[in-house]
Order: C-alpha cells, then structure tokens, then sequence
C-alpha cells in the first residue's frame, strides 16, 4: 500500500510531544493526533484508523507492550504478521507514535508488465515439499477443521501455492475468550487444546508482543526456573511443570488459557518485578530476577544467550525436523548471524531443499543421489553439499550452503519477497531438477527495466552481507570468539537425531566458512581485499 501510495519507505526522525499517527494518503502526508489511541491493542487501532480513513486502509501499530517499551514488543499489522524480533514496538512506543495509516492509489509502473506477469503465473506451483499443491477447487473457501473451528487457506499475490499458516474465525477458548480472526503463524502456545492456541496468539498479538519469545522462551525457562525451585506460582496460579528436566522445547508442560493471559497482561503492562523483567526478554530477565540463578537455564533456549531463541538449529526445538548432518549449515549461520538466521536464511535450507534429498535422517526424497549432485554442482558450485555421505568434511560442503543462503537472504529481503518460496534450489517440474535459481533476478529486472543478472544480483547480496558484519564489527566488536561462543548453546545431542556436535570439527566449518567468505579467520573480520573486491572501501578504511 506504501508503494501505491508512491513511496518507498519511511524514516521517522525524532518523537512527538504526545501520540500521534502518521497518515499517508497517496502524496499528502500528515501527522495527525492520537491521544485516544493511546491504550488500545493493535486491532482496536486498526479498526478505529479504518472507521476514520476508509475499510481499504492499511495499518502497522504497537500494542500497550510498545507503549511500555516492552524490548519484545512488535509492530503489527491487521492480518497477524509482525516486524517480529528486536522489540520495533518499542522504538514507535519511545516517539510517542501509535500506528502509521496509509492509503495509496496510484499503482505501481512495471517496466516490461507482460514479461513479469508471466514470471509471476509460473513462478510457484510446488509448495515447500515435492509436488504440486496449487489451490485446487476443493482447497478454496471456508473449511471445517476436526474440532469444529473455521478456516481458510490463503496465498500472496501471483503465488499459487497456498500458505502453510491458515486464517481461523471465531475460534472460542474454554475459558469463553473468543477471536473474530487469526492468522495462525509459524509459533504457537502450547496449550492444553488448539483453541486456546488460536485465542491466546490473538490476544498476545492484539497486545503487540512476540509470542515467539514468550511461548518458545519465557514460558520453557519459568517452568526451568520452578524445577529448579526459584519460582512457584504467578500472581497465585501454579507454573505447569513436566515430570521431567526440560531438555527440549518439547518437553514444556502444557498451559491452560488463565496461565497464559496472565503471564501475558503481566508483561504487557509491565506489571510488578517479574512483569517488568520479562518485558525486556527472558535473557535480560534472568539477570534482573532470582539473584541470577536462572542465567544457566538459558543455554539450551538462546545461543550466547544474545535475545532469540534457537530456531532450526535442530536441537531446542522451534521450527521443526532437521536432522544430521543438514544442521550444521543453520548452526554456521547461527555463529555468524546478527540475529534469528532462521528468519531469512535458514528457511530455503531446512524447509525446501531438504525435502528433495535422498536421505534426511528417516526420510527419502524424490531425487537420487546422481540427481542431486548434479544440481548440487550447478547451483552451489559442488557436488558434495547435498551428499550424505559426507558431515565435517569436506568442511566446504557445509560451509558453501551456509554462505550462499545467506547471501540470497539479503536479496529476498531487500526485494520484498518470501523467504519460503525464494530461493528455490530443486525442483519437480525441470528436466534437470534444478530450480530457476536466477528468478529474482528476472523479477527485479522486468519490473525495474534494469538488466539485472543473476551474478549481479548475487553480489548485491554479498555485498549487503558484509556490510552488516562490518556493523556489528565496528560498532559492537564482533569476532571470532563471540561467534565460537555460540557453540556453547549446541552443545548437546539434537532433538531429531541425538547426535552431539563435535566442537574440534566443527571450528574447520567455520574456517572454511571465514576462507569463503574472505574473512580474517583470526577476527572473523571481512578483509580489507573482500571489501574493495565488493566496492566497499570506504567501509575497509573504517575498520
């Protein structure tokens, strides 16, 4: 809509003395009141924004946990998706700005419209897994689930497969909380029942906070916390606990809804100590609460401990199945990332091309081994990248996906487009299996009228990549030993497989990893030849 309405992005400088909305209306821009916005949830300042602008108003708001500055607070749409991690709730919170309306109606000019429309049509047909799963007649509309709850599929677009995360209506808890609509995402409460699953991520959106923190974070290490006998009860209600040591995120106890709107509203509002402590995350809590004794329970749940919870690492638990030796390339990721890998880079590795594989733990995909070397080697460079029959060494063969991924991350990102169905590597429906890996590329170029190569493309990404790391270099001094540091957190058998990682072998891995990337492999610094060879100079003289 910000596009229609003829803009790119926006920066917003400085905070109001009191709340306020930016309202963007095609060209005219305005900065409008909001004091009576000021405390409610993200919902209700959607739809208040739509009764005063018109229902085809698009809105991003914080939730009260914005307005506390609450560091696990999100920006949220009306559909259910969020600027999810890194507390961005917070920074609207801090400049007084409650939500951003915009309506734009000018569309947007493609340079070669007939050219890209055809990309579009044919660019997905096959869902995450082998096969077609394009919505067929009997996939459409209102559906009924098993326990008798309304849904419906969706999709993005020209995207013909349909999402992964449906969209359910009036979903009822037992506890009699109800929600008109969710769009149920990639984390869930585990609750006592799906219903309350639906209606709790409803209320944790509403109120502008990241449920993935709390249901995959705060909620597994309180109950750590109880086992090890540094809390009881909140606000008078027991903490579930297992009967066993909580080792993986599966081994949490299930919750009732009370449990869950309580813990909730507490760090909303920042609601006494622990409210206020957990409002920061649950790795600034720990040092805040129990004189620190639950600082070690956070190992397993967030690698060195820096904020985000592991997520298809293939050991806590978030995301799903990943088994050996295909989680080293995530754990590589992890070691170098600013952030959550998993929210860009990851997702092409763990929930496409391993599906393709001949061999993912006890699972078999469509191709053989010769099929996937051979598109191994034209889309990696290698043949061996795919091959079971080869974990730690070649280190190349782990290090080059984890490099790659992560430099199409970028492109996908900075292109605006999703991270689950780009970057295809296999595909079902060449001859070759291999996937049009340089489709990015033809989109940007058709919509633009840049002739932009799929090389070019990549390199951008590169380039991005090393700008980010130059970053956090200069500004926070990463090096190799904060990236080894992160190891610790992996330091036990994985969830799926039960085998350990082999930490001498695996510092080879991240020795090739910094060789391919043309990092100092002392520092993990980019080198001042990588960053001229990029065109960054400017940023070697810097560093």
């Amino acid at each position: 809509e910000l596009k229609y309405a003829g803009y790119d992005g926006i920066i917003v400088v400085g905070k109001a003395k009191k709340p306020v909305y930016l309202w963007i209306d095609d060209g005219k821009v305005e900065i409008l009141e909001a004091e009576n916005l000021w405390g409610r949830g993200t919902y209700s300042t959607t739809m208040a924004l739509r009764s005063r602008h018109g229902k085809r108003t698009r809105v991003i708001s914080c939730g009260q946990a914005g307005e506390y500055l609450s560091r696990i607070a999100v920006i949220q749409t009306e559909t259910g998706n969020a600027a999810g991690q890194g507390g961005y709730g917070a920074v609207m919170g801090s400049k007084n700005l409650k939500a951003i309306a915009v309506r734009g109606t000018k569309g947007v000019k493609l340079a070669r419209p007939k050219e890209f429309f055809d990309l579009c049509v044919h660019a997905s047909h096959e869902g995450q897994s082998p096969g077609s799963f394009e919505i067929k007649a009997d996939r459409k509309g209102r559906r009924t689930d098993s326990l008798g709850d309304t849904f419906r599929l969706r999709k993005c677009g020209f995207c013909m497969t349909p999402c992964v995360h449906p969209i359910y209506e009036n979903v009822q808890a037992q506890d009699g909380s109800v929600t008109p609509s969710i769009a149920r995402h990639c984390w869930s409460y585990m609750g006592i029942s799906p219903k309350v699953d639906r209606v709790a991520r409803a209320m944790t959106s509403d109120y502008g906070l990241n449920g993935w923190e709390i249901t995959y974070g705060i909620i597994p290490w309180l109950q750590m916390c109880k086992q090890h006998g540094l809390i009881d009860k909140i606000d008078g209600m027991d903490i579930p606990v297992p009967d066993k040591p909580i080792e993986y995120l599966r081994d949490t106890a299930l919750y009732p809804s009370e449990f869950i709107h309580i813990l909730v509203r507490k760090i909303a509002f920042r609601q006494d100590e622990l409210g206020d402590a957990l409002a920061d995350g649950a790795c600034y809590a720990a040092d805040r609460l129990f004189d620190g004794a639950g600082i070690p329970l956070l190992d397993h749940i967030y690698p060195r401990h820096c904020g985000q919870t592991e997520h298809w690492g293939g050991h806590w638990g978030p995301g799903g199945t990943v088994y050996w030796p295909w989680w080293l390339p995530p754990i590589l990721q992890w070691c170098v990332d600013t952030r959550d890998p998993a929210s860009d880079s990851t997702h092409q590795w763990t929930e496409h091309v391993q599906h393709y594989l001949p061999e993912s733990g006890p699972n078999h995909g469509p191709f053989s081994l010769e099929k996937t070397r051979a598109v191994c080697a034209k889309v990696y460079g290698n043949p061996d990248v795919c091959d079971p029959a080869f974990d730690y060494e070649p280190p190349e063969a782990k290090a080059i996906p984890a490099i790659w991924h992560s430099h199409r991350a970028m492109i996908v990102d900075s292109l605006i487009l999703c991270d689950y169905e780009n970057t295809r590597v296999f595909s079902m429906l060449s001859e070759d299996g291999a996937a049009d890996t340089a489709l990015m590329s033809k989109l940007f170029s058709a919509a633009t009228g840049y002739n932009f190569s799929e090389k070019m493309l990549d390199l951008a990404g590169e380039r991005i990549w090393n700008q980010l790391r130059a970053i956090d270099v200069r500004n926070f001094g990463r090096n190799r030993k904060i990236d080894e540091s992160t190891i610790d957190g992996f330091m036990y058998p994985g969830k799926d497989d039960g085998v350990m990682i082999n930490r001498e072998k695996f510092l080879k891995l991240l020795d090739k990893y910094y060789e391919l990337s043309g990092w100092n492999s002392t520092n993990g610094c980019p080198t001042q030849t990588k960053l001229e060879e990029l065109s960054l100079a400017d940023v070697a003289d810097e560093l």
